[in-house]
């Protein structure tokens, strides 16, 4: 992991999160400090010698923003954690590119697999574990409502909400999913302040 990219990367997402100007956002807003100690938490660990260092960051996290989210967590750049409180992530989960986690998710049970572009709203439970099932994949540019169960497989470009989840809908690729979402909104608000 090349770690510059990657954080690169993560602060792309949170400017579309938080697009404001300036750069006292980076410091205010929890997202930012949560996203670079959980990098540094995963390049410790992968610099076998400091380890405990993995360790102390992840604690950390968990102790400023009761963050839950260990250093061997796969997870693409371009993380969003937006108002990260109580998130808690299964240390064998893997987590694509351009993903938006918001507060009081859980990632739990073994082998999760989030796709790229995915939404993950407030509250949202995807649980693997569930009758011996050991697995659970969710595909690309999906969007899982607030307060949703998700126990089963989820197909790309699809929103799924309820308990337990069910698709209620289709995404449209490079239109409907979150990181294109943001993008619109984002240009559509320079658009408006240069009239």
């Amino acid at each position: 992991m090349k770690l510059y990219e990657t954080l690169k990367g993560d602060m792309q997402s949170f400017n579309l999160v938080h697009p404001e100007k300036g750069v006292l956002k980076y410091f205010y807003y929890p997202d930012a400090r949560t996203v670079l100690i959980f990098r540094l938490a995963q390049w410790f660990y992968q610099n076998k010698l400091s380890r405990p260092l993995s360790y102390l960051c992840t604690m950390l996290n968990d102790l400023i923003a009761g963050v839950w989210i260990g250093p061997r967590v796969q997870v693409g750049k371009g993380v969003a954690f937006a108002h990260a409180r109580g998130l808690v992530v299964n240390p064998t989960a893997v987590i694509g590119k351009n993903c938006l986690i918001l507060q009081r998710v859980t990632i739990g049970g073994p082998n999760v697999v989030i796709g790229d572009n995915v939404a993950l709203y407030a509250n949202a439970t995807v649980v693997s574990n569930v009758r011996g099932r050991a697995s659970l994949h969710i595909g690309d540019n999906v969007i899982i409502g607030a307060g949703s169960v998700v126990t089963k497989d989820i197909p790309s470009d699809s929103i799924v909400a309820g308990v337990p989840a069910k698709i209620m809908g289709q995404v449209v690729a490079g239109e409907d999913d979150w990181v294109a979402f943001a993008k619109n909104r984002l240009a559509k608000k320079t658009n408006t302040t240069e009239i």
